[in-house]
């Protein structure tokens, strides 16, 4: 069974939010991506995007959308979520920094850049 994750991506105001990965990170070193993370044992995507965006990014996801399942070449599977609201303002826990992004430009990987184009598509 291939391995899943979730991953959240944030809109506001025309732009999306990603992150800088740590260099010491064991997924995607130093990447350029949306947040994330593992789906727990017993815990279902939605629940598990909720706790992922609290420990990422010390946000409270009040609204969200399933974009889709997105496959990494691996077969791993990305359970995408738009993130139409939250509480908080996100902050780097986890990440290197934070940035806002309009366009795939600056991610480092071809499933995030699919991701972001079903996130533009979904906010159109």
């Amino acid at each position: 069974m291939p391995l899943k994750f979730v991953v959240g991506i944030l809109h506001k105001d025309g732009e999306f939010l990603a992150e800088k990965r740590r260099i010491t990170e064991s997924y995607f070193p130093g990447a350029v991506i949306f947040p994330g993370g593992h789906i727990d044992e017993g815990e279902t995507p939605e629940h598990a995007l909720v706790r992922e965006m609290k420990e990422e990014l010390d946000i409270t996801v009040r609204e969200l959308h399933l974009l889709g399942e997105f496959v990494h070449p691996d077969g791993a599977v990305n359970l995408t979520f738009l993130i139409k609201s939250w509480d908080g303002n996100p902050r780097p826990i986890e990440a290197e920094y934070l940035m806002w992004i309009k366009n795939d430009s600056e991610l480092t990987n071809d499933l995030d850049r699919e991701m972001l184009k079903a996130a533009q598509a979904e906010r159109k």
